[in-house]
């Protein structure tokens, strides 16, 4: 009877490729956990609130303008060439920069909605931010598109090691809280240099955005889906952080990141492996990429449902370790967003998979099903339960939303 290690490498025709997506994620998660950590410690409930306004801020506007182009190249037939490249680029750089002006225009009303004047400032540091992400030479879509998961381990890994260097080397001099920006800005400029260094494809720019109505079209889907899950993703985040307050929102944010850290960030990861190969495979055969798919849910599912349970009855332990005593209060939240984090890994697949064949508005559909439970269930659990009811919301909207991507797939004809 073959081994769990044979089964994998049945799965997958070039191992070395899951060996560089498993480094990848060893060395950029493990960094970025052991980070949020120490900086989690060093500062405090009330300093991590205040950033976490601000990379909320942050991610609120870039999920608004998200033009889904990069997962458009991967997922098309045929490799884009030099015009379309040209295209591609200035309509993600002409999103940088408007994503930037309206960080900055909203950091004033922003604090003030929150009750929180301390994090304008901040709101405005994390502005330079989109123009590095979205001025990236194409280069980076192609390789990954090409799987090519060594160039792309190294690109990732060498970002994270400059951030968790740069965030807590500035913590330490007592910068404080803005130093978790700094760091992730010097990341995203490093990996900026890379792309036109190391990863770049020669482009032809042009306004002339015709050219790519083939990948917007696909786009639009992943703007859809992007939108919604902003309002998704984000939506307990802004309930507790303007009704409970900045405290609570810090232990909120820690609860809900350990839980990402332990559990689903590893399957979000493993998905910069899987959507290319699904994509691959489906080109190939639909039949077999079906398959496929089906043995990868198996072994994540049980794998990370196994993770969750360990982590849940451990929590008191798990925080009183890493994080110290006044952190425990977060035990409780901790407990529930790690069985919400099992389905969140599960959906990671199922998104992978959808997107990978060509069925991106399954995922549109998806979360908009999951919003609308969240919606329901979220103002009447936060009131009587607080942080620990929005934990609990989260959860059912989670089970809800994988649910209903595995009929979708299911339902799928071949």
């Amino acid at each position: 009877m073959p081994s769990v290690t044979q089964k994998i490498k049945c799965m997958i025709k070039r191992p070395e490729s899951a060996l560089w997506v498993a480094t990848q994620q060893i060395l950029v998660r493990g960094l970025m956990a052991l980070k949020f950590l120490i900086a989690a410690r060093l500062l405090g409930p009330e300093q991590i609130g205040l950033v976490g306004i601000a990379l909320l801020s942050l991610a609120i506007v870039e999920a608004m303008t998200d033009t889904g182009i990069s997962q458009a190249v991967i997922q098309h037939k045929n490799k884009i060439g030099r015009d379309e490249a040209g295209a591609a680029w200035t309509l993600q750089l002409f999103r940088g920069v408007a994503l930037s002006i309206l960080l900055v225009v909203l950091a004033a009303p922003i604090s003030l909605f929150f009750d929180s004047a301390d994090s304008a400032g901040l709101i405005i540091v994390s502005a330079v931010i989109p123009i590095l992400k979205n001025a990236v030479n194409p280069g980076l879509f192609i390789t990954q598109r090409e799987r090519n998961f060594k160039k792309i381990s190294i690109y990732e890994s060498s970002a994270s090691l400059v951030d968790f260097i740069v965030s807590l080397a500035l913590i330490k001099l007592g910068f404080g809280v803005i130093s978790i920006l700094i760091g992730s800005i010097m990341a995203e400029a490093l990996k900026l240099i890379f792309t036109w260094s190391w990863l770049k494809i020669k482009i032809n720019p042009t306004l002339k955005w015709k050219k790519i109505t083939n990948l917007t079209s696909y786009g639009k889907w992943i703007w859809g889906s992007s939108l919604i899950t902003l309002i998704l993703n984000q939506f307990d985040k802004v309930l507790v952080a303007k009704f409970l307050g900045t405290n609570e929102f810090g232990l909120y944010q820690v609860a809900s990141r350990v839980a990402q850290l332990l559990i689903s960030d590893g399957v979000t990861a493993l998905g910069q492996f899987l959507f290319p190969t699904f994509s691959d495979k489906f080109r190939n055969s639909h039949k077999d990429a079906k398959v496929y798919f089906q043995k990868v849910i198996v072994i994540v599912g049980v794998t990370i449902a196994i993770l969750a349970v360990a982590i849940s009855l451990f929590s008191d332990t798990i925080l009183s370790l890493a994080l110290g005593a006044k952190w425990l209060p977060a035990a409780p939240i901790l407990q529930i967003l790690s069985i919400g984090m099992f389905f969140g890994a599960c959906i990671a697949v199922l998104v992978s998979f959808s997107r990978a064949v060509g069925k991106p508005q399954f995922v549109t559909q998806a979360v908009l099903v999951q919003l609308l439970t969240l919606s329901i269930t979220a103002p009447m659990l936060i009131t009587t339960l607080e942080s620990v009811g929005m934990a609990l919301a989260s959860c059912i909207a989670m089970l809800t939303t994988a649910i209903f991507l595995t009929v979708k797939i299911l339902k799928m004809k071949n």
